[in-house]
């Protein structure tokens, strides 16, 4: 039984020297044919009990680095790549994980947010750490960028792409004053020359609608609003809410862009 036990915690330090943090339960199977499901079972709960592997998804591990085994929690963002490889989902790190790649950190991120491919996956908390999962119909290629983690590359939201989903999912993210506080930040490292047709099909019309006022009337930068107003394939014709389920009664209308100011704005600074 020890030597058993000695045999897989030597092929995970193993995996370790070889620079391989991730491993699955059919890895495990395929390399120890002679231990039964129930041994392995039991062998890799022995494991996370002494916190030497970590399970953030059923029949997925993580090996501790060194680095985290004090804390004992290790990021997302050390594994996604892995994990999404392992559940077969296109994806990127998307909301305020995205925006701190680009400096706009502003407060730091209390769950992990990730962008994949419907359908949706479940969110889920474990070891320490919460991944909120998101999910759209395509994933936008072109508007994602591979950035170097520490444990290789990992799919990243453009901040163009950041921008348009921190406006869509705003309520997840602790509402309009925190991600017009972010889009602050982030708007220097957007490319508003390249914004082209495809740019505009990320969301709904409002949501553009919604970030051309944004970039103005909250954020002073009236002159990147009107590269985005004149870059529109689309006309605004429709007032639509700056808060969606916001009271509208009585509110002004911004003319410019049809939206109805049902929420004013004060920047963190």
């Amino acid at each position: 039984m020890r030597q058993q036990d000695y045999s897989l915690s030597d092929w995970i330090e193993e995996k370790v020297i070889r620079g391989y943090y991730t491993f699955t339960i059919e890895d495990v199977k395929n390399n120890f044919p002679q231990f039964s499901d129930a041994y392995i079972r039991t062998s890799l709960y022995r494991l996370t009990v002494k916190k030497k592997i970590i399970s953030p998804w059923k029949g997925f591990y993580v090996i501790m680095p060194i680095e985290f085994a004090l804390k004992a929690v290790v990021p997302p963002v050390f594994y996604i790549d892995a994990l999404m490889s392992f559940l077969n989902k296109k994806y990127y790190v998307s909301l305020l994980n995205a925006a701190s790649f680009y400096g706009a950190s502003h407060q730091r991120a209390q769950t992990f947010s990730v962008m994949t491919e419907a359908p949706k996956l479940r969110n889920t908390t474990k070891t320490g750490t919460s991944i909120l999962f998101f999910s759209k119909k395509d994933i936008p290629e072109k508007f994602i960028r591979k950035h170097k983690a520490q444990s290789g590359y990992i799919n990243v939201a453009s901040p163009e792409l950041t921008a348009i989903d921190l406006i869509e999912n705003e309520k997840h993210i602790g509402g309009l004053n925190r991600a017009c506080t972010v889009l602050n930040e982030l708007v220097d490292s957007i490319d508003f020359e390249k914004l082209d047709d495809e740019f505009f099909t990320l969301a709904p019309a409002p949501i553009y609608q919604r970030f051309g006022y944004i970039l103005e009337s909250v954020l002073g930068r009236e002159e990147l609003a009107n590269k985005i107003k004149s870059k529109m394939p689309f006309s605004t014709t429709r007032n639509i809410p700056f808060k969606i389920g916001k009271s509208i009664k009585d509110c002004e209308i911004d003319r410019k862009w049809k939206v109805i100011i049902n929420q004013e704005i004060e920047i963190d600074e």
